[in-house]
């Protein structure tokens, strides 16, 4: 088992506990040694005359404010992924979070703080989702951990100053400015719960790693974090103000408003409007990821230009850098016509484009890429191919792009690749966010909370314990990268990513470091 220095497994009976926010006093629950504080206001509710506005700041309340319940999410659709879903219904009235904290946390504690982003592109998703609570993580990293609940798909990302004028001008963004003002509750308030305010990891997996990425080029987040972790969130597709504003006009159109009418707009019931942005991304279909439709938008205040292009956003190109993905992130958008079988060069671009989330590219291109990837993998069938070359072209090469940016600018990078086969794949793939329950905890093997029961189950499950043991590495990798900005281990050095080593860290049942992992095919894709 991998230590975790200052970890605490002191056991805590159930017991409510009340902490002082900047708002007003709060209630939350301690119990097996970590502190939960749920569903915490960061903003007023979006509905109504706040709609697509920036978000706008709470009023004080008196008396204790019970933070035992989960927030709302936003309003969305999301049938494709229902094991994600928050158990709370959705609302416009969504700006909350969520504190972890170990149980024995003081305000003078300064543990590192580790705030989670939730996937989903910027269409779907939540904090609230079981899959994404943190309180294994606090308690066994010994850190405090916040996720956060934000605007999502037409609620957060209409650009509408087309059609409102100048007070609606960061309308296209609302759903990222939401973030910056839950970072700015947590610089105001995390030291009353154990943080250190000046110690903050944001981290993310796909769509909460692309935010994050986004964030880095946005002026209003400097010196809101100090670290950040994109796990599969190395996309950098942003939308033009003539993107957006196309697609507002729809927005219009489509409801039966008249151009302009922005009190109209604002009393649309917000089941109507998400059902106004799922028949415009339904209608995007087949030209890329019709979810980005919906994207943050440059050439503003607030998101000024585009960033990862060909250097680093100037505010933050001394932070230091963890990311990467996983060895088949993309088998799980394989359609069901490629799983039956590809018979020939032409089917298998064509699954290759289908598979590549985030963008289309050029099938024609792809078609020139197949001879070398069956050169460098002889024994890969047409399918083993398509999931490989989509994941390439998906995630694998933007992640070495922005590691070689980063890198380049000065600033600490580390980089991995998670290959542990799952058997919920049949034991052969390694599919986009595998590693998630990895990195929170939930598979962590050894822990004083598990009992005897449910170690001996786990060890009857898994013989050698070889998931919850990679566990054990991901999780304090992690949390040594939070509080230090070097996520090595004891047992395992993680050399930080240049352009000379291209250092790697393969995360499997035995992981190891490899430099410049496929670099005939990481060369390949360069001309892509």
């Amino acid at each position: 088992m991998i230590s975790i220095p200052g970890a605490s497994n002191a056991a805590v009976r159930a017991r409510s506990v009340v902490v002082e926010s900047a708002h007003g006093k709060l209630r939350g629950l301690a119990d097996k040694g970590v502190t939960a504080f749920k569903g915490i206001p960061y903003g007023q509710s979006t509905a109504g005359s706040n709609r697509f506005l920036p978000p706008q700041r709470l009023a004080p309340w008196a008396g204790v404010r019970d933070a035992t319940r989960l927030g709302h999410p936003c309003l969305q659709t999301n049938p494709d992924f229902p094991v994600w879903l928050d158990p709370m219904p959705g609302s416009e009235d969504c700006l909350a979070l969520n504190v972890w904290s170990p149980a024995s946390a003081q305000p003078t504690s300064k543990l590192p703080v580790m705030v989670w982003l939730h996937g989903g592109g910027y269409t779907f998703g939540s904090a609230g989702a079981p899959l994404y609570d943190c309180g294994n993580l606090a308690r066994i990293g010994n850190i405090v951990a916040v996720g956060i609940n934000h605007r999502l798909q037409a609620l957060g990302y209409s650009d509408v100053s087309a059609h409102g004028g100048p007070r609606f001008a960061a309308s296209g963004n609302a759903g990222q400015l939401d973030i910056i003002a839950a970072l700015d509750w947590v610089r105001t308030n995390i030291a009353a719960f154990g943080g250190d305010p000046d110690n903050v990891t944001l981290f993310g997996q796909s769509g909460g790693g692309a935010k994050i990425s986004t964030l880095m080029g946005m002026p209003a987040s400097t010196g809101l974090f100090h670290r950040a972790i994109v796990q599969s969130g190395s996309v950098f597709r942003y939308r033009s103000r003539e993107e957006a504003e196309a697609t507002s006009n729809r927005m219009f159109s489509i409801l039966g408003l008249r151009r302009n009418d922005m009190d109209a707009l604002q009393a649309v019931p917000a089941d109507v409007l998400v059902g106004c942005g799922v028949q415009i991304m339904n209608e995007a279909a087949g030209i890329g990821d019709p979810s980005l439709k919906y994207a943050p938008v440059i050439d503003c205040d607030d998101f000024p230009k585009e960033i990862w292009h060909t250097t680093a956003p100037e505010g933050t190109r001394s932070i230091p850098l963890l990311l990467g993905s996983t060895r088949d992130e993309t088998i799980i958008y394989m359609s069901d016509e490629a799983r039956k079988g590809i018979a020939d060069d032409e089917a298998l671009a064509r699954a290759v484009v289908d598979g590549t989330p985030a963008f289309e590219p050029d099938k024609e291109r792809v078609a020139e890429l197949i001879p070398f990837y069956r050169k460098a993998a002889p024994d890969s069938t047409n399918f083993d191919l398509a999931v490989q070359m989509s994941t390439d072209l998906s995630y694998w090469k933007g992640a070495v792009h922005q590691a070689e940016l980063q890198s380049g600018a000065g600033a600490p990078v580390f980089m991995y690749r998670c290959d542990w086969r799952t058997p919920c794949f049949g034991a052969k793939w390694a599919p986009h966010a595998l590693e998630i329950p990895f990195v929170l905890g939930h598979e962590y093997y050894g822990s004083a909370w598990d009992g005897k029961d449910t170690d001996q189950a786990r060890a009857e499950a898994d013989p050698g314990g070889a998931r919850f043991k990679l566990g054990n590495r991901m999780l304090a990798a992690w949390v040594n990268f939070a509080r230090s900005g070097n996520p090595s281990l004891p047992d395992l050095a993680w050399p930080a990513y240049a352009k000379k080593s291209r250092s790697t860290m393969i995360f499997d049942r035995e992981s190891k470091v490899l430099d410049n992992p496929r670099s005939d095919i990481r060369t390949l894709l360069r001309s892509v």
